[in-house]
């Protein structure tokens, strides 16, 4: 079961990993090229400089 990530469950930067013994984690994928954002951050996020709506296909923008 996926924890409630808050607004990254809605964000076009979040991605879903798993690992081999199930566990689910949110990463944020604007760590890649920013410091500034953690690749794990702590559930549920409440608010966050960087989120960017998905769109409503699931698909970024």
């Amino acid at each position: 079961m996926k924890p409630d990530a808050g607004l990254c469950d809605r964000c076009e930067h979040q991605r879903v990993v798993k690992n081999t013994r199930g566990s689910v984690f949110s990463l944020c994928e604007r760590s890649r090229t920013d410091p500034d954002f953690p690749r794990y951050p702590r559930v549920p996020v409440t608010e966050c400089s960087g989120y960017e709506a998905r769109s409503e296909t699931g698909e970024p923008t």
